[in-house]
């Protein structure tokens, strides 16, 4: 019988997942093809957990592209290079909360509530410290564990016992609903040899890469979706080469992948004109940008620069009515080993009703204009509960004795904390997504409305945000198509 050939357009966090599983199958071959290097530039600084906050600035492959916000540009970061955003995040694995699926189902998206991909979070991972239980397995791809507390950093220690001080809970298992809201620690994903475990190097192992029916190319820039008569055929790189397929997946991240599919005439049809794009499908792709953010609140301190960056990250999981989670409160490590002893407390609104937008722009129709959210002020005001836990932080004995002061004097307490909290510094939480969701852009197989063999597989998907890092939720979706498209292929 003859294989199916699908080509995947990057090597990303659900890029290198859908790989590694569609070439399970003898009957599809499958073309990944990243536009940044492969996995074997790593070095330290994507390696060391510790050193994650210098990839935030450019140290690693990245892509940082410039949301447009209210208070001026807000830094976006995209992981290019194999492995995608899972080589440069701060390797939060966390799942978001079962009530942001079963939100997803009930919009009509039949197959993704809480008790459809729970089982999926499971297989994925190999929990060090739970094992398997009813929320966590033991088997999967994804050696997950949490840090210790000596593992964590000065600052990082001060935060957490300063909110044990205030009275919050600890909670063990931040990926526990049950347990929340609380103080507790990031699970994240490291290898035996503590170092970063991405996507790539948890997937396409040397083993996996052998396979006949799998090839890897780095380096190469897609450019736009061969479509013909309504249906993709494959696609064509930067070079001018095009690579035919069966079926096509989109894989190029919340930002990227809307541009690659305006660029190929599926887009709002006024927004296509206007570049003169012939239209294959009228579609609202790019309209409805989510992301998690927040003002950075910048301090400094009295202790010893050696021994502030650590690669633990403690992390406040609040709730603004004292039940609902929506909000992370957790302070981030220096950005390098040099310069004044700081760091900056991130406060990121996990829901919010905001929505921003991308654009063809720039200086070539491949450059995306990126609009941030923008926040509606009862959302904001939501914060006001995140800045009395951080003022009560700040008169703790742990954080007195960090010897911690704001770089800018403020009142937390203030009616307008916020709001100026938010002009001083709005911050993303790297979290982009729903630029091309399910029920609208996309059914609830990830295919694209109107177009026969085009999917789209990552952060665009998500009809809305989970209440937590992306990063998990990707991987939970690739694998879920992956088998969904695995069982198409052999029907």
């Amino acid at each position: 019988m003859k294989q199916k050939h699908i080509i995947i357009v990057g090597g990303g966090t659900a890029g290198t997942v859908l790989a590694a599983r569609l070439s399970e199958a003898s009957d599809i071959s499958v073309t990944l093809l990243e536009a940044g290097p492969d996995d074997d530039v790593y070095g330290s600084s994507v390696l060391d957990p510790s050193r994650a906050p210098e990839a935030w600035q450019g140290a690693s492959p990245v892509a940082m592209v410039g949301m447009q916000g209210e208070a001026g540009i807000i830094p976006a970061l995209q992981g290019r290079v194999m492995g995608g955003t899972s080589a440069v995040n701060g390797l939060a694995t966390l799942r978001g909360l079962p009530e942001d699926y079963d939100g997803w189902a009930a919009s009509g998206l039949e197959g993704w509530g809480w008790n459809d991909v729970v089982d999926t979070f499971i297989a994925a991972e190999n929990d060090l410290d739970f094992g398997s239980s009813p929320i966590h397995g033991d088997s999967g791809p994804l050696t997950v564990r949490r840090w210790q507390r000596d593992e964590m950093s000065r600052a990082q220690t001060a935060f957490y016992d300063g909110m044990v001080e205030t009275d919050s809970p600890i909670v063990d298992d931040i990926n526990d609903s049950t347990q929340l809201p609380g103080i507790g620690i990031f699970p994240v994903t490291i290898d035996a040899d503590t170092n970063r475990l991405t996507t790539s190097r948890a997937y396409l192992t040397a083993d996996v890469r052998q396979r006949e029916n799998l090839e890897i190319r780095s380096g190469c820039k897609v450019i736009g979706i061969n479509i013909d008569a309504g249906r993709a055929t494959g696609i064509t790189l930067e070079d001018g080469e095009e690579v035919e397929a069966d079926e096509v997946v989109i894989s190029a991240g919340a930002l990227w992948s809307p541009i690659l599919l305006m660029r190929s005439g599926i887009g709002p049809a006024d927004h296509l004109a206007g570049h003169d794009i012939a239209v294959q499908a009228n579609l609202p792709v790019g309209e409805t940008l989510s992301d998690h953010l927040g003002p950075g609140i910048r301090y400094r301190h009295e202790s010893p620069r050696e021994g502030i960056a650590g690669p633990a990250q403690s992390l406040y999981i609040g709730a603004s009515n004292g039940r609902d989670v929506d909000y992370h409160l957790f302070p981030v490590a220096p950005s390098s080993k040099d310069g004044p002893t700081t760091f900056t407390m991130g406060v990121f609104l996990l829901r919010s009703s905001g929505n921003g937008k991308v654009r063809l722009g720039g200086p070539s129709e491949t450059e995306p204009v990126v609009t941030a959210p923008t926040l509606p002020s009862d959302d904001v005001a939501r914060l006001g509960h995140a800045f009395e836990r951080l003022a009560a932080w700040e008169t703790s004995s742990a954080a007195l004795a960090l010897g911690c002061q704001p770089e800018t004097p403020h009142d937390l307490r203030a009616e307008d904390a916020v709001a100026v909290a938010f002009e001083r510094n709005t911050v993303s939480y790297g979290h982009m997504a729903g630029t091309c969701p399910m029920g609208s852009v996309l059914d609830a197989d990830c295919r694209v409305r109107g177009i026969e063999g085009l999917r789209v597989v990552d952060a665009s998907v998500m009809p809305t945000i989970p209440s937590g890092n992306t990063y998990l939720g990707c991987v939970m979706i690739a694998e879920r198509v992956a088998r969904k498209m695995t069982a198409t292929a052999q029907s």
